[in-house]
């Protein structure tokens, strides 16, 4: 943030520094002062064409590989058009491109991010130059321009205030304060952004009016360089774009050197070259999972559709599995935790503390005996009727409201007791002295017609210090020490509730002027407290609960005080017992060093840290420590403030409702529903998701041994070709990717937000992953299908030694049999990679209906590819004898008791996992 001394300076040494004055800039000079500060607009970086930024997708791993091999597969093809390399090629070329297009779409999305800071400045604003008003384009303002500002007005450019009439602005998307503050001549604060009399780029004005001189523009304001920082915080990489790259190498690193050290095996037994190489593209196209990446976007998809539904809406899919890893959540308060809805709570008058009832509208105390009412209680009608005049929110013919939320949340409640319309006809405001941070009060001074009342309502502390009187039993008394001592206690325990509370009090001014120094002379009635609070929302205090169970820690990073934040994270069940809690001082005097240690300290102990009055710097410094201990963090934000902060997390999440544009496409997750809650829901979608990825790995690497040892055995025995590279296509491509999608969609087994989060060592490809496709099931299935090829070949006549042509009627059904066994035992690998721990023959048949409709399709494509004269001509197909079809079925038996014995032991005894 930009930290300066304008605020402080004198404002006459600050208008002749800027050579400017009341009356605006001399316009002669306007050109020079132009050259010397250029446009007022924020820079952008030159941007790459479109097709190039395409084709830099093609620079990946995975895709070289893929266009290597498809460029092997059409040479191939040029020297043995029989074996059909063509179709190779062209498959694997569009495999390719597919995934082009959606990363390219993925990162097309990301940079939108820059653009939605420009949408902050508005277009056209008041300004005056050589004494008279003019309307230009914001653009073109330039330091010194004296600009005027009313409701309604976006600010164009960080200014100092030369005048100020009832001015409010919103900076709460830059200081986080939750509540519009009245501006000032004066500086109120050390610090430039939270001093009073500036107002900055971007920010609005919610109610009255100023003058202000302009001091920076375009990069050079706050919001300009929090656009610089957004853009230089590198996004963090998704974990499954890393690891699904690190699969990739490690799978395709085993295919390149089975398929060169087959190739130079085949020549050295005396097959022509390119006879070999054609065998060796083979058996890397066996092992490459051409069908992984478009399987893993479509069941990223489908998941964020899911979570669409739950109000989690994802604009980046990767960062869904991300959210699975999460490891602290530093979280926000008002919104998140709360409902941001600002209500009144309770009231202390008459020595008595009542509840205000929401569902019946009315004010009782504890035992629900007394209730308030303006008939009986004259010290009530002065508190709603200062509810009512001292009140600047405003409210419109159809009843909408606007102002500061504390004040239309007194307005809210005085429509539950009292007719607003009855108070506006009987009524004038004749003087009013306006909320000041320094004075921490404001007073109305009010004519009905028949008496003159003055109303005060402010800070506890300074209202009851001009008070010589109370109201007890509709009766005026004067405040005694002990009553005085009585309502400070009762102040002091709604604070540490972390209610907002306000003092009020009136008096009678029939007999004096309205004006100033009479208004704030100390003979006002005290008539009570009344407290606001933003109430927790119901659901927070189950999903902390499960937050904590998942092994998840929870910082609250929040702009609100502390004893605010305290209390919150209290209720919602944050803070059960220890806690540390820092403000934004205690952040500026500990090192980089000093924080990690007491936060790494604290996740040890399982602590939550309080982090209250945080700026953005703070937040962007939390996170990128918190990384810097390894930690996975997602962080919540709604503000231009916490841009960078949602950027440089593994998951930024903004908030929908009240979050701004920037903070949208700053973050990877927009909350739809503002709610912590939410989050939860999602971690576990993201949990689900991972452990569904692994799931469908593990059944498509199952495959790769039943489509690599044809080749093999063909190289080293001399055997028919069990499985034309055609047909391994088929499976990758075909029969594989719908079932390990439904896999993709399984529901979350029981446990899976009982498991702590995932370490950052932690790989998606494992060696017991391998071990059990490789080492158990694909052996078993690959037994299965030359069991099935053989017996038909046997049946045909054929016997070891003898040659067969590959467009032998004979060929083409042994071929098929052994495609048919792959297809029947992967539908029950399929269903036993339906859990990774638990049975799953729990799993009832219709528990997931995309596995019924990919095995129908599995075998509809089978039945296809037998039947169909065209289909067969394409693959080498024909129908074989339905003698094989039990040994096929009993070998998909087998399979899924020798895994059920596996999760059985790894539950039992932790052994033949597959983490």
């Amino acid at each position: 943030m930009v930290e300066t001394s304008y605020h402080k300076e004198n404002l006459d040494l600050l208008l002749k520094k800027f050579k400017t004055s009341i009356h605006g800039l001399d316009s002669n000079k306007i050109d020079s002062l132009r050259t010397t500060y250029g446009l007022n607009q924020l820079s952008e970086k030159k941007e790459l064409p479109w097709i190039l930024k395409f084709l830099k997708e093609f620079k990946n791993f995975f895709s070289l590989l893929l266009l290597i091999g498809a460029v092997l597969a059409f040479i191939g093809h040029y020297f043995s058009p029989a074996d059909g390399s063509n179709y190779i090629g062209w498959a694997l070329i569009g495999v390719t491109i597919l995934n082009a297009i959606f990363t390219f779409i993925q990162n097309v999305k990301a940079e939108n991010a820059m653009k939605s800071f420009k949408n902050l400045l508005p277009q056209k604003i008041s300004v005056i130059r050589d004494g008279k008003e003019d309307l230009i384009e914001t653009k073109f303002l330039i330091p010194g321009d004296m600009i005027i500002l009313r409701e309604g007005d976006k600010v164009p450019a960080d200014c100092r205030l030369v005048e100020c009439n009832l001015l409010k602005v919103d900076h709460s998307m830059l200081t986080g304060e939750s509540e519009p503050q009245l501006r000032s001549i004066k500086p109120t604060n050390e610090k430039e952004l939270l001093s009073r009399n500036m107002v900055f780029s971007g920010t609005l004005v919610q109610s009255g009016s100023g003058k202000a001189v302009v001091i920076r523009i375009g990069d050079k304001t706050n919001i300009g360089q929090i656009a610089k920082l957004t853009s230089s915080v590198k996004s963090h990489q998704s974990r499954i774009h890393d690891e699904l790259n690190e699969f990739v190498k490690v799978i395709s690193g085993i295919a390149i050197l089975l398929g060169v050290v087959f190739s130079i095996v085949g020549i050295s037994i005396g097959r022509t070259f390119w006879e070999s190489m054609v065998f060796g593209i083979g058996i890397i196209v066996a092992n490459v999972p051409e069908g992984l990446l478009p399987t893993v976007t479509l069941t990223l998809s489908i998941a964020a559709q899911k979570m669409a539904k739950n109000n989690a809406l994802v604009k980046d899919i990767e960062s869904i599995e991300t959210l699975g890893s999460i490891s602290i959540i530093c979280t926000d308060k008002t919104g998140t935790l709360t409902k941001n809805e600002l209500n009144v709570d309770s009231l202390y008058c008459n020595n008595q503390l009542y509840y205000f009832n929401e569902e019946h509208k009315v004010y009782s105390n504890l035992r629900n005996t007394h209730y308030l009412h303006t008939s009986s209680h004259k010290y009530f009608e002065r508190i709603l009727e200062t509810f009512y005049f001292c009140n600047n929110s405003t409210i419109t013919e159809k009843g909408v409201k606007s102002g500061d939320p504390t004040e239309i949340a007194l307005i809210e409640n005085l429509e539950t007791q009292k007719s607003l319309t009855w108070l506006a006809q009987h009524n004038s405001r004749i003087f009013e002295i306006p909320f000041d941070s320094e004075k921490k009060y404001m007073i109305v001074a009010n004519d009905t017609g028949t008496e003159r009342i003055a109303y005060m309502k402010g800070s506890p502390e300074i209202v009851l210090k001009k008070c010589t009187h109370t109201m007890v039993g509709n009766k005026i008394v004067k405040l005694t020490t002990k009553s005085i001592k009585e309502i400070i206690k009762q102040n002091s325990n709604f604070a540490q509730e972390g209610k907002r509370v306000l003092g009020l009090a009136y008096k009678d001014i029939d007999d004096l002027a309205a004006n100033e120094k009479n208004l704030e002379k100390n003979n006002y009635i005290f008539t009570g407290l009344i407290c606001l609070q933003d109430p927790p929302r119901p659901e927070v205090k189950e999903a902390v609960r499960e937050t904590y169970e998942a092994g998840i820690s929870i910082f609250v990073v929040s702009g609100d005080q502390k004893d605010t934040v305290v209390s919150i994270s209290k209720q919602v069940g944050i803070i059960k017992k220890d806690y540390l809690a820092f403000e934004d001082v205690d952040l500026e005097k500990m090192s980089d060093e000093e924080l990690k240690e007491k936060m790494n300290d604290a996740l040890h102990k399982k602590i939550p840290i309080i982090f209250s009055r945080s700026l953005p710097k703070d937040k962007l410094r939390i996170v990128t420590l918190l990384q810097q201990l390894h930690q996975t963090v997602a962080v919540t934000g709604d503000g231009v403030n916490d841009a960078p902060a949602l950027k440089k997390a593994n998951v930024g999440i903004a908030m929908g409702k009240s979050g701004t544009d920037v903070a949208k496409e700053a973050a990877n997750i927009v909350l739809l529903d503002d709610n912590y809650a939410t989050i939860v829901k999602a971690i576990q979608s993201g949990r689900t998701v991972y452990s569904n990825i692994k799931k469908f790995i593990i059944y498509i690497l199952t495959s790769n041994i039943p489509e690599i040892l044809p080749f093999l055995f063909f190289v080293l025995f001399g055997w028919p070709l069990a499985l034309p590279i055609l047909m391994i296509l088929a499976i990758d491509l075909g029969t594989d990717i719908l079932p390990a999608i439904a896999l993709g969609v399984e529901k979350a087994e029981s446990d899976v937000m009982k498991q702590k989060p995932r370490k950052t060592s932690q790989k998606l490809l494992t060696g017991r992953m391998l071990a059990r496709s490789y080492g158990f099931v694909g052996p078993i299935q690959a037994a299965t299908a030359f069991l099935a090829f053989f017996m038909i070949l046997f049946q045909g006549g054929w016997r070891f030694g003898m040659e067969i042509s590959m467009k032998d009627p004979l060929y083409f059904s042994a071929v098929t049999a052994f495609f048919a066994a792959i297809i029947v035992t992967q539908i029950f690998d399929n269903w036993s990679a339906t859990t990774l721990r638990t049975s799953a023959l729990k799993n009832h048949a219709f528990r997931n209906p995309l596995l019924i409709i990919a095995r129908l399709v599995e075998f509809g494509l089978l039945a296809t590819m037998i039947l169909v004269p065209f289909v067969q001509r394409i693959f080498g197909t024909a129908p074989f004898s339905w003698s094989v079809v039990p040994y096929m079925i009993l070998g998909g038996i087998i399979i899924l008791a020798v895994e059920e014995i596996r999760k059985f032991l790894h539950r039992k005894y932790d052994l033949f996992g597959v983490y």
